[in-house]
């Protein structure tokens, strides 16, 4: 699972509950993005493994979301967010179906490499912590609630 901002890129068993929107290059053939001028060009890119398509989630209280279904070789995944008040849905359905698919694939693949990046830097901050000495534990109520202290806060405790 990875996060930006607010949303969540989930792994699922299947797409129900969701209203399916578009479905851009619904066939694996259509997914070959060959370069130059030339369909026979030899040079290309593939994307037949993954398998996108915009929805809307019909839940309660999914009113103003849109959603990016992709299924590939590591399973089927959902990146849900927020219209706010722009028109993402409408402006990404008006376009042609190649760019809707390159479009749709690119945030998803953004959205997996924030969350990657997100997650890189807090391992990195923890372990940075460690090393320092700033990772302090508080029992409360039964509970143990952990969080790594400033270098300050570090330094008026040692004082």
């Amino acid at each position: 699972m990875t996060v930006i901002g607010h949303n969540l890129i989930r792994k699922v068993d299947t797409f129900d509950g969701y209203d399916i929107l578009a479905h851009p290059l619904s066939h694996r053939g259509d997914r070959v993005f060959h370069r130059g001028e030339s369909a026979t060009s030899s040079v290309g890119v593939t994307y037949g493994s993954h398998d996108l398509m915009i929805a809307r989630p019909t839940g309660i209280g999914s009113g103003g979301r849109l959603a990016i279904l992709m299924h590939h070789g590591g399973g089927r995944h959902i990146l849900e967010f927020y219209e706010s008040a722009l028109p993402i849905a409408d402006a990404l359905l008006t376009l042609p179906e190649r760019e809707q698919y390159a479009l749709a694939y690119a945030m998803f693949k953004q959205a997996d490499e924030c969350g990657a990046g997100a997650r890189a830097d807090e391992a990195r901050r923890w372990a940075d912590a460690f090393v320092d000495g700033r990772i302090r534990k508080r029992r409360r109520g039964g509970m143990c609630h952990v969080h790594i202290e400033t270098r300050a806060e570090k330094q008026l405790r040692r004082a």
